[in-house]
C-alpha cells in the first residue's frame, strides 16, 4: 500500500509550487495578450480583441487543470484498496 502521508506532502508542495508559477507568469501573459489587443491594426481589432479573451480563459484553464487532476489523483490513492489476497495453505 502506498504511504498516504508521503502522497499528501507530495501533493501539497506541488500545489504549492503551481500556485507560484501561476501567481509569476499570469501578470507577464496577461500583459502580453494585452499588447496584442492594443496593437492599432483596422482590419483585425475585432478578431484580436475576442481572441485575448479566449487565450485567457484556456490559460486559466490549463492551471486549474494542472491542480486538479493530481489532486483527483491523490483522493483515488487515499481511497483505494488492495485486494486480499487470501490464499488457502
Amino acid at each position: 500500500m502506498v504511504d498516504i502521508v508521503r502522497g499528501g506532502i507530495i501533493l501539497i508542495v506541488y500545489t504549492f509550487i503551481m500556485i507560484v508559477i501561476y501567481i509569476v507568469i499570469s501578470g507577464v501573459f496577461d500583459d502580453f495578450v494585452t499588447d496584442f489587443e492594443n496593437l492599432n491594426l483596422t482590419n483585425s481589432d475585432a478578431e484580436i480583441e475576442q481572441s485575448g479573451g479566449t487565450l485567457r480563459t484556456v490559460f486559466n484553464i490549463s492551471f486549474a487543470g494542472l491542480i486538479i487532476i493530481p489532486a483527483l489523483w491523490f483522493i483515488y490513492l487515499a481511497f483505494y484498496r488492495e485486494p486480499d489476497w487470501r490464499f488457502r495453505q
